[in-house]
């Protein structure tokens, strides 16, 4: 990034199968704001990555878990894990939090395909943008932070006009160029969830958000909202 440029971030929702992933960048410049400045579905970890090399951000989010439980990363290592803890969750997954928040992510166990397709993604983005720092997010609980209201676990769920019109409320009072909504329409949840995985890692780069899990497992990432309101007014 050269000296004069405005800081960016993005935030990718990444689909495993056949969904469509999709990322936004946003630039974060000295008053106001964030503001959206790409909106994109790309098609391939090719595609991310030149896209995310075009915006240059300070922090990546992705959408996915970017490491294993504990117990996995044993086995794998070929030693034996003496720990007590489920060896199908991580901490960040088991945390508190998510009672509080009224939202808990799914454990990687049950996001096999998304989870092997993330973590080498971020070791690929990592290499291309030394500089930038990569996390892991979740947007559901960025969207119940900044006041959206509770949506049923599950996909089709979150995909319903209403809950659609929720989030995107939420996040418009927190995120310039945002399309409007319409009477009728307004973003699909993946864009949905880019959005608010990019403006977590906005609240990331200025320094008001929360680590939740064991840092020598994998932390997922969340908005400390008070704080951010604050910073933005």
């Amino acid at each position: 990034m050269g000296a004069n440029a405005t800081p960016a971030v993005v935030g990718i929702d990444l689909a495993a199968g056949r969904g469509v992933t999709t990322l936004v960048g946003l630039a974060l410049d000295e008053s106001g704001p964030p503001r959206v400045v790409a909106l994109e579905h790309p098609l391939t970890d090719d595609a991310i990555l030149m896209e995310t090399l075009r915006l240059r951000p300070e922090v990546i989010a992705l959408d996915a878990p970017l490491t294993l439980p504990g117990p996995v990363t044993s086995a794998l290592a070929g030693a034996r894990w003496s720990g007590h803890d489920s060896p199908y969750t991580r901490a960040a997954e088991r945390d508190p939090i998510w009672r509080t928040l009224g939202a808990r992510p799914l454990p990687v166990s049950f996001l096999g395909g998304l989870t092997f397709r993330a973590i080498p993604l971020a070791a690929r983005l990592r290499a291309a943008l030394p500089d930038a720092t990569v996390i892991e997010v979740f947007p559901t609980a960025t969207l119940r932070t900044l006041g959206a209201p509770a949506v049923s676990a599950g996909r089709r769920a979150k995909t319903t006009a209403v809950a659609r019109r929720a989030a995107h409320t939420t996040l418009g009072a927190w995120v310039a160029g945002l399309p409007p909504i319409g009477e009728e329409e307004c973003l699909d949840a993946d864009t949905l969830d880019a959005v608010a995985a990019a403006l977590t890692a906005a609240a990331f780069a200025r320094g008001v958000s929360v680590a939740v899990g064991n840092p020598a497992e994998g932390c997922i990432i969340v908005i400390d909202a008070a704080r951010f309101a604050a910073l933005l007014n």
